[in-house]
């Protein structure tokens, strides 16, 4: 079962890349290109899921907080 489960998840990964590298081809229109492209993107990639991750920690704090205070509206 674990080989499963191992097998299964190397071939997804496989398949994405197979899939990123083409798209990056047709778009590219070379493989030299590609690559270039996919580099660039791999080199982005932790900067911009740690803004994501920053941007998602302060939107859940301030709707922490939203709750610990209350209703913002006041009735009468």
């Amino acid at each position: 079962m674990r080989k499963n489960i191992i097998t299964s998840v190397l071939a997804f990964v496989s398949i994405v890349f197979l899939v990123a590298l083409g798209i990056f081809y047709i778009q590219e229109g070379s493989f030299k290109g590609a690559g270039a492209r996919m580099d660039s993107v791999l080199t982005d990639l932790p900067e911009n899921a740690a803004r994501a991750a920053d941007e998602t920690a302060e939107t859940a704090n301030d709707v922490i907080e939203d709750i610990a205070d209350g209703p913002d509206d006041k009735p009468g």
